[in-house]
C-alpha cells in the first residue's frame, strides 16, 4: 500500500472516532466550551509534531500569497468547527458526519475549477454516490 494511503484511512478512521469522542465529550460542556478544549488539544499537538519534525524551520520562506491561502484556510477551518459543533450539539453525530461528509463534492469540484485535477469516471460515480446518500439523509 502506497503511503499516502495509508496516512488517508488512518485520518479517516481518526476523524471518524474524533466526532464520536467530541459528541460524548459535550454532555456537561456547551459546543463553545467543547471546540475550544478540543482545538487546544489540536493546536499543542501541531505545533508539537512541526517542532519534533523540524517543520517550522522554513517557516521564514512562506511568502505572501502562500500566507494568504493558509490564513483563509484557517478561516474557513474556523467557521467549519464553530458550525459542526453547533450541529452536533442537538443533532445526531450520524447524521450531522454523514452530511459533512458531502463537503468532498465540493472539494472535487474547487480542485477541478482552481486546481485542474482531472474528473475520472470513478470520482464522478463517488461523488454523486455521496451526493444521493446526503439527499436521502435530508429529505423529508
Amino acid at each position: 500500500m502506497e503511503q499516502w494511503l495509508t496516512y488517508a484511512i488512518v485520518a479517516m478512521v481518526m476523524g471518524g472516532v474524533a466526532m464520536v469522542f467530541a459528541k460524548m465529550g459535550m454532555g456537561s460542556a456547551n459546543e463553545h466550551v467543547a471546540l475550544v478544549i478540543r482545538t487546544s488539544v489540536l493546536l499543542a499537538m501541531v505545533v508539537a509534531n512541526a517542532l519534533y519534525a523540524g517543520g517550522l524551520k522554513g517557516i521564514s520562506a512562506v511568502n505572501n500569497k502562500t500566507m494568504l491561502w493558509l490564513v483563509l484556510a484557517g478561516l474557513c477551518t474556523a467557521i467549519y468547527w464553530i458550525l459542526y459543533f453547533k450541529a452536533i450539539k442537538t443533532a445526531n453525530i450520524s447524521v450531522v458526519a454523514t452530511i459533512d461528509r458531502a463537503g468532498i463534492v465540493i472539494t472535487v469540484l474547487l480542485s477541478y475549477f482552481i486546481l485542474k485535477e482531472p474528473l475520472t469516471p470513478r470520482l464522478l460515480l463517488g461523488m454523486g454516490t455521496i451526493l444521493a446518500g446526503t439527499l436521502i439523509l435530508i429529505w423529508k
